[in-house]
């Protein structure tokens, strides 16, 4: 079959110069035997006119050229993958390998957090709501890599402007609009910290915040009064959710028991199986045994471009009924960090009987 060995690809531009706020997008997709790359492009929130640029269904590798040359023409004449409009760079090396991988915090309920409040071995930090950033900064060079460890291209406004120690600093954090939100350093000056404990790690990275413009540092509480209230101030803001730190761990990159992950709202990363009228797509995710489970309609926002079929994208829910559906679903965007293999149903860990919730309604 066509897709053995590679993936669908999609890219959402936006253009928001001269008075417009226009959308395009491009998919590489497959076809028959093939692969095609087709596009849809106009006003942000409008009905887009759509078409393709393979006329047949071509070997992987001639359409995969032609999906990167659309996109490198869009992003050159002034498209960008954020939606507020702001230009980013435009790398070569944009989906190449960087050799660095983040470290991913595992999840825990919230009857496991519990005991880490009150263990001093634990600090705190906020969970942004962003994509996860690794940046390598060496003189005015500024690259970033996604949690897949491949080059990203980066807002503009990021290079040239930190004024770090010469040599290599690399600085794992959260990309949310035109900020960075550090939680790590892994390198500084070319001095590799990777062993060192995490408490030291941190502050190093506290000392060069301040010469960086656009990077903010997330900030970590330590003592249990301080662990408790940052966590009810995240929950009243509506923040995702909370990370703890063994303050004593080396960095290791992959899934890690040292970092712990409590979100509020649990979110998994689904599969579009279907796109429905009045803007809103079906989302599943993949049993054991490779089945593809529906999870339900979530509704795309009017200044989202809408996803289609095949599309890897995040929705936030409050709970899953056991052998049913999402509750409360909601939308957060394109996933193009992740595959095909992440969007499986064991990410759903928050499942509520039905039963058990109608009798907690006629209570």
């Amino acid at each position: 079959m066509a897709t053995i060995g590679h993936l669908p690809q999609s890219s959402f531009l936006y253009f928001t110069g001269q008075g417009s706020d226009k959308v395009y997008q491009v998919h590489l997709r497959p076809k028959d035997e093939g692969w095609v790359v087709d596009y849809g492009n106009g006003r942000r929130g409008g009905t887009l006119a759509t078409g393709t640029k393979t006329s047949s269904p071509l070997a992987f590798e001639a359409a995969l050229k032609i999906y990167e040359k659309v996109v490198k023409e869009k992003t050159t004449k002034g498209y960008t993958p954020d939606q507020s409009g702001a230009l980013y760079t435009s790398t070569d090396l944009a989906g190449r390998i960087s050799g660095e991988l983040p470290q991913l915090p595992t999840l825990i309920l919230e009857e496991q957090a519990a005991r880490y409040f009150d263990d001093a071995g634990w600090g705190l930090q906020e969970k942004a709501d962003g994509e996860n950033r690794i940046l390598l900064i060496e003189g005015q060079t500024v690259r970033g890599t996604n949690r897949r460890g491949l080059f990203v291209d980066i807002p503009q406004a990021w290079v040239g402007t930190a004024d770090v120690p010469a040599g290599r600093t690399v600085i794992p954090g959260e990309h949310v609009g035109d900020v960075f939100k550090a939680f790590d350093l892994l390198e500084l000056g070319g001095q590799d910290l990777r062993a060192a404990p995490f408490i030291e790690r941190f502050g190093h990275l506290r000392k060069i915040a301040g010469r960086v413009p656009w990077m903010v540092v997330l900030d970590l509480e330590l003592t249990a009064e301080g662990k408790r209230a940052r966590a009810a101030a995240l929950l009243a803001a509506h923040g995702e959710g909370y990370v703890f730190k063994a303050l004593d761990a080396p960095f290791s990159a992959g899934r890690s028991t040292h970092s712990l992950k409590f979100k509020f709202n649990q979110s998994a990363t689904c599969e579009v199986i279907r796109v429905n009228a009045q803007r809103s797509v079906a989302v599943g995710l993949r049993d054991d045994a490779g089945a593809m489970l529906d999870l339900g309609n979530v509704t795309v926002p009017p200044n989202e471009a809408l996803p289609p079929v095949g599309t890897l994208v995040e929705v936030r829910y409050l709970y899953r009924y056991a052998g049913g559906k999402f509750e409360q679903p909601v939308y957060k965007g394109q996933r193009p960090d992740m595959t095909s293999a992440d969007a499986v149903l064991s990410q759903v860990t928050r499942i509520k009987d039905r039963s058990a919730a109608m009798d907690d309604e006629t209570a």
